[in-house]
């Protein structure tokens, strides 16, 4: 499976890049959304609003930090 990038005019769908296959071969098209920016503030607002990043005040994380402090040595 190749994947390539392209834009769909409304009628057309235009390669912008080489098709890297003969002619005649099947195709699976899919139309990605559009990133308007709600993706990444929506993402922001979870983290901001969860504890997801608690586990840095956690005494017990350092057990890891110092492996990889060892392991660097």
């Amino acid at each position: 499976m190749r994947a390539i990038k392209g834009i769909y005019d409304g009628k057309k769908i235009k390669p912008l890049e080489k098709i890297p296959v003969r002619k005649n071969t099947k195709v699976i098209i899919t139309f990605l959304e559009e990133d308007n920016g709600e993706e990444k503030s929506d993402i922001r607002a979870l983290t901001s609003a969860s504890k997801a990043f608690d586990f840095w005040d956690d005494e017990r994380e350092d057990l890891y930090q110092d492996y990889l402090d060892q392991s660097e040595k």
